[in-house]
């Protein structure tokens, strides 16, 4: 090509630029401009030629593009200096990228600087930045990516925002050496930094076993997450260091450049399992954006390397035209066919300079969407230019790829054509896309989460409150699932949630939302519906679940407790109704699982008694609100007493005397039942102590046990202390279980027993009858007495079917030498009846109702044998 068409072809070229081009001295004095973007400079060219940076700009901008000169004079060239502008039509930023000049032998250096016109995405940055604040940590590295310039100036930022932001103990980046294979640490913050040093990670040995989490990661290619660090076995060369600086868990987190592995960022945090979901989801995040920061500085490099190139001649430019990492091309305007494309545009999109050249964008249908060509055109036809113009194009594999377009008119040989620069960010948008997934829906079944929930019932809501219709809330919660979990892990419990929130979407309507707020609980939210409408949907959903889940070699079968809460007449807002929903799917739990309850006004009654009496248990004991009665037992042969009973009472200053069946069976649930149980035991055992003490014939005081109490691995420890402390002999306490605590597992009842027994205390068997006791575990109990249920005594009189139970009772318990107590007694037939069969023991109304302690010693004092 002759010389001058390539000069023409190159100031056309130059001519295009979007930004604005000027030629300095090291002094700041401007010596050349080319530009047509008039409308950007803050004075006309012809007013600062020949002025310097000072004379133009304020003191301090004029110092900050005075070092970035400095810095380009030093290494050659210099990028990242952002400067503010006040101009005619407003506020500006512009961002400089300076490079030395060379003029030849004798010549003064010069500098050529580009600005470009980065107002909008400095705005877009701020809006970023605040939309991005309920992700500190992350948004902190983010910021860190953006305003760093090279990977020694991003590294300890980051490893200090992992630790400042993150709560990290410490963090470290390590680079890979590409020419010996190993990764060495380059900056690092936080405790435990002395132990790098000499730290040399590599893949040099076949060590399977006390691997530290760089070694694995490396090894592995991908993250690996240490949730025990000092405890793990497979990492014992690290244990001591580990329990030094307190390091509770590890994680190391692959770094990658143009897809190839450029490093490792490794955190060490002071909690055990501190690298839970949402934890690695951020380093994940933090790990990918520290990746994409690499690519960025690495095509910088490549764009400042063709920029020089650029000015140096059209060979030089061409270079640099085809060695760019984006995808450039030109395309004549008229009809968009294709001139000339680069090596980026090859490589992003697959297609090769032969197979687009003579062809359009259309007949090779790489744009996806035709409006946004359409947008491209008409802002070319409007402005001249289009800027960052996010689009969808399709490579030559059929494959989708998302790009940030920018594109200009220019004049080539006479001939108006179109320069677009199209970097591919693919990546990012699915970068952006997870952390939108992270936040609005469920990592493991893929459902919406409460806050997306949130949302789309505050829309549901909105069309109810306008159409008049109502709206559904239910709450799904997998009956018995603890047990799936217990018996064959939690892997296999989270594939059988996965499988559920699969089978139960699929029987839902198009407008329906199932989400999933935890462990195996679902909510859903259903527009448009009645309460015969949430019935058929209770009905159905319960009914997809009667088929097994098959899981390797399991079929597992489960089923639903569902509460459901109607709007407006449980609720009127989402916290109201889903409460609600909540405590009629409790109530289901308690009545029978497996079926679905609206809810009622008297399940928010029992709700809220439940509520009050919890938070009233908490301070009963320190209040004095407990007491113990005794209810005297007496033998049938000879009529004395031979012991009484120990019963709990409640008398609470506002609700009164409360009975045992309402309270128990809370204080159970909220774990008061070990505190009130060790009251109990203490104060029956000491006032049996004080009795005999004082002169009254010994006697057997019975506490009853909780399961709560039985099961805990404290209660033959703390039994023998309490009589030790009091002094008791063992042989005058009676410890009653019922018969169902004792079947529940039998192997360690009788291990218990035989302990208890050993030490002398009395054991008894409490509610006989009605549970479900085995035999061959019955005569291995080491008990002294089977207590006969009030419920069997209460109709011997008339009943046949009690009689015989009774009667079969008894001799059972002869036996097996155990004796037997009847308890309710309250007619003289019944006692009668007892005595004929040889029952040994009884008590109840008949005899005398449980006595506080001062009527207990009278009734004692006055008893005389009974007849």
């Amino acid at each position: 090509m002759p010389e001058a068409g390539a000069e023409r072809r190159l100031r056309a070229i130059l001519d295009a630029l979007p930004d604005l081009l000027f030629e300095v001295d090291l002094a700041g004095r401007y010596l050349d401009y080319h530009s047509p973007r008039t409308d950007l400079l803050a004075v006309p060219a012809d007013v600062f030629i020949g002025k310097t940076l000072h004379e133009l700009m304020p003191h301090a901008t004029a110092d900050h593009c005075l070092a970035a000169l400095q810095e380009a004079n030093t290494k050659g060239f210099s990028q990242g200096c952002r400067i503010e502008l006040q101009l005619p039509s407003g506020l500006a930023w512009f961002e400089l990228s300076i490079a030395r000049k060379d003029n030849g032998p004798g010549q003064a250096e010069s500098f050529i600087v580009l600005s470009r016109d980065v107002t909008q995405h400095v705005l877009a940055e701020r809006k970023l930045q605040r939309l991005t604040q309920l992700y500190a940590a992350l948004s902190q590295c983010n910021q860190a990516i953006v305003r760093c310039k090279s990977e020694a100036e991003l590294f300890p930022v980051i490893c200090a925002d992992a630790v400042k932001f993150g709560g990290m103990k410490l963090a470290w980046i390590g680079v890979l050496d590409a020419a010996t294979g190993v990764i060495k640490p380059v900056t690092w913050v936080g405790e435990g930094s002395d132990s790098l040093s000499g730290l040399v990670i590599d893949t040099s040995t076949d060590a399977s076993q006390g691997l530290g989490p760089s070694d694995r990661a490396l090894r592995a290619g991908e993250p690996y997450w240490f949730q025990d660090f000092a405890n793990d076995p497979t990492a014992q060369v690290c244990h001591n260091r580990a329990r030094t600086y307190g390091w509770g868990a590890a994680a190391s987190l692959p770094l990658h450049r143009r897809g190839q592995l450029a490093g490792l960022l490794t955190v060490y945090a002071g909690e055990v399992n501190a690298f839970d979901e949402a934890a690695r989801s951020l380093l994940l995040e933090m790990a990918m954006d520290i990746s994409f920061a690499l690519d960025r500085f690495a095509d910088e490099a490549d764009r400042l390397r063709a920029q020089a190139s650029l000015r140096e001649s059209e060979e030089r430019y061409r270079k640099a035209f085809h060695t760019s990492p984006d995808a450039v091309n030109i395309t004549r305007r008229s009809d968009g066919l294709y001139i000339d494309v680069n090596q980026g545009f090859e490589r992003t999109t697959g297609w090769t300079a032969a197979d687009v050249a003579g062809k359009t964008s259309l007949e090779l249908n790489i744009w996806r969407y035709a409006e946004d060509r359409q947008r491209m055109v008409d802002a070319l036809h409007r402005d001249g230019q289009c800027h960052n113009l996010e689009a969808d194009f399709c490579r030559k594999d059929g494959t989708v790829l998302t790009g940030l377009m920018s594109a200009t008119l220019v004049r080539l040989d006479d001939v108006d054509c179109v320069l677009s620069i199209t970097r591919d960010i693919t990546d990012k948008k699915r970068a952006d896309e997870r952390i939108t997934q992270l936040a609005h829906f469920d990592q493991l079944t893929g459902l919406p989460n409460r806050s997306q929930l949130q949302a789309r019932f505050d829309f549901a809501h909105q069309l109810a409150q306008r159409s008049g219709e109502g709206l559904a809330l239910m709450f799904l919660d997998l009956d018995h699932f603890k047990n799936v979990n217990d018996t064959l892990g939690h892997s296999m419990g989270d594939r059988l949630l996965v499988q559920v929130a699969q089978r139960l979407s699929s029987a839902l309507r198009a407008g329906d939302t199932l989400s999933r707020m935890g462990g195996d609980e679902f909510i859903l939210l259903l527009p448009a519906v009645n309460e015969e409408d949430a019935s058929q949907i209770a009905m159905k959903l319960l009914a997809v679940m009667h088929e097994p889940f098959k899981m390797d070699t399991y079929e597992l079968v489960s089923t639903l407790s569902i509460g459901i809460a109607l709007y407006p007449y449980d609720g009127l807002d989402f916290e109201t109704l889903s409460k609600n929903a909540d405590t009629a799917m409790y109530r289901v739990k308690q009545a029978s699982h497996n079926n679905f309850a609206f809810f009622t006004q008297e399940m928010q009654t029992h709700s809220a008694r439940h509520l009050q009496l919890n938070n009233a248990m908490h301070f009963a004991l320190a209040r004095g609100e407990l007491s113990l009665h005794y209810q005297p037992q007496f033998s049938l042969q000879d009529g004395h007493i031979v012991g009484a009973e120990a019963l709990l009472r409640w008398q609470h200053p506002e609700m009164g005397s409360l009975s045992p069946a309402e309270f128990i069976p809370i204080a159970e649930d909220n774990g008061q039942i070990l505190a009130i149980g060790e009251w109990v035991l203490r104060t029956a055992v000491t006032q049996l102590k004080h009795w005999i003490d004082g002169g009254m014939a010994p006697m057997v005081v019975a506490v009853n046990l909780s399961a709560v109490q039985f099961r805990h691995p404290n209660l033959l420890t703390m039994v023998t202390q309490i009589l030790d402390e009091v002094g008791l002999p063992p042989q005058y306490l009676e410890l009653e279980l019922t018969e169902a605590m004792a079947m529940d597992n039998p192997m360690a009842a009788i291990a218990l027993m035989n302990q208890l027994h050993e030490r002398g205390i009395r054991m008894a068997i409490d509610d006989f009858g009605t549970g479900y006791s085995s035999l061959s575990y019955l005569k291995k109990f080491n008990v002294s007495k089977l207590k006969i249920d009030q419920s069997f005594v209460r109709d011997i009189s008339d009943g046949q079917d009690d009689k015989a139970i009774v009667t079969a009772i008894i001799n059972l318990a002869a036996s097996l030498n155990l004796k037997t107590i009847a308890e309710g007694v309250e007619s003289a037939s019944q006692l009668a009846f007892l005595r004929l069969q040889g029952c040994d023991e009884a008590q109840g109304y008949y005899f005398s109702k449980p006595l506080p302690v001062a009527a207990f010693e009278a009734f004692v004092q006055a008893q005389q044998p009974v007849s």
